[in-house]
């Protein structure tokens, strides 16, 4: 068995933006907060552990409760059988609180020592093992109330992430799922080479991917070399594969997302372009450029290649605390008609916040003129239309900071050329 290149750890901890988290809380006039969905969990505690992706749903078992007016004081509530998940992944909480699951027997006695089933030997006789014995809840639901209890938000203004799982808990709730992506908008030093090694994984596995084409090679083999190399490398992607962008044969210019379903034979000087998403420790990957099936662009694509690029270098210089998407892609489609780009008008340029999520951050609308922050990760694509030997393509991750864009990736913005055998 292959040795993954990219080798796992524990998760740094905090995660969390603390600072920017409780500025926030206060200014948005919350006493408290109790996350519930999944990456919010992850994000403010550090945990994940597998049993979180159990359900097609966004909760992973477990629910942080954290008060403004006691910031050294945060519990995470989990169920039962994660308990013994703090032992090995550190977290900034200390406070751990276990509650029972379907694994507790319904049809027998469970005894005093029902929570020992779940501590491992080595550690019952530990003041952490005592400490959740005393703290052991009938439920997430019971556990969150003594939490915020505890904390004193019976009756304070506590922030949600899920107002569902607010109306269970029966507590004075705020709206706070925009507030929480507001807060991760903004990296922290951990979250910034989690997500570079991300995308590195993700650069290594697009060029070992086309290294394999060979003549005859379909459209789907390579999406499943890439999806193995993927993993192999020590990513993970998801059913029903990591490629986005559809590849479509022929003159169409429409850009649209695949299905997974599409095949074709990629044939030499088609122009293929990369669109990868997966995860590295929870923290996802995006992106990818244009290839050129063992060939180099066409004498009459060079204006959309050298526009591409010129393009994303016009993103890169302007993308500075404040400036707007209008301003990006302004600056970005002057580019491309100063390459020659005839068609500029109809390049896409679009741009979206990177992190746990590919839109990590706190915006409303589908079609919202924001701008870009110190700090953010920004994910910015850039596809010129056209048929299969003309059409151009670059996504770049990108560091907002006050010189312009930090570039994640390793590469220029030229398109890859040549293949395999």
């Amino acid at each position: 068995m292959k040795t993954p290149l990219f080798t796992r750890s524990a998760l740094p901890t905090p995660l969390c933006n603390l600072p920017r988290l409780f500025e926030t809380l206060e200014q948005r006039g919350m006493d408290g907060l109790v996350a519930y969905l999944r990456p919010n969990v992850l994000y403010l505690s550090s945990f994940a552990p597998p049993s979180n992706q159990s359900v097609h749903e966004t909760n992973g078992y477990a629910a942080v409760v954290i008060s403004r007016h006691a910031p050294d004081q945060p519990i995470v509530v989990v169920a039962e059988f994660d308990l013994a998940y703090f032992l090995t992944q550190p977290s900034w909480i200390s406070d751990v609180r276990p509650y029972a699951t379907l694994l507790l027997p319904l049809d027998i006695p469970v005894g005093e020592a029902a929570l020992d089933r779940f501590i491992p030997q080595s550690q019952r006789t530990t003041p952490w093992a005592q400490a959740a014995r005393q703290k052991y809840a009938p439920n997430l639901v019971e556990g969150v109330r003594r939490a915020l209890q505890d904390l004193g938000l019976s009756s304070g203004a506590v922030g949600f992430d899920d107002l569902r799982f607010a109306h269970q808990v029966g507590a004075n709730a705020v709206d706070a799922y925009g507030a929480l992506k507001y807060v991760r908008q903004v990296k922290t030093q951990a979250e910034l080479q989690l997500l570079r090694t991300a995308t590195l994984l993700n650069q290594q596995a697009i060029e070992t991917t086309v290294a394999t084409w060979t003549r005859g090679t379909t459209w789907q083999e390579l999406v499943h070399t890439y999806n193995v190399t993927a993993t192999q490398l020590g990513g993970f992607v998801r059913d029903p594969s990591a490629i986005v962008v559809a590849n479509a044969p022929g003159a169409d210019p429409a850009l649209y997302m695949t299905s997974g379903l599409e095949d074709f034979v990629v044939e030499p000087g088609m122009h293929i372009m990369w669109d990868c998403h997966g995860t590295w420790q929870h923290y996802c990957w995006d992106g990818g450029k244009t290839w050129v099936v063992d060939d180099d662009p066409l004498a009459d694509a060079r204006p959309v290649v050298d526009g591409v690029a010129n393009g994303m270098r016009s993103i890169e210089e302007a993308l500075r605390p404040g400036a707007r998407l209008s301003q990006l892609q302004a600056g970005a489609r002057r580019a491309l008609r100063q390459s020659g780009v005839t068609c500029a008008d109809d390049a896409f340029i679009f741009f979206h916040g990177l992190g746990l999520e590919h839109i990590d951050m706190e915006v409303v609308e589908s079609h919202q003129d924001w701008a870009v922050e110190d700090g953010m990760v920004v994910s910015a694509h850039l596809q010129v239309p056209g048929d299969e030997r003309h059409r151009g393509w670059l996504e770049e991750i990108f560091l907002v900071t006050h010189d312009g864009g930090q570039a994640f990736f390793t590469w220029d913005h030229a398109p890859l050329t040549g293949g395999g055998r």
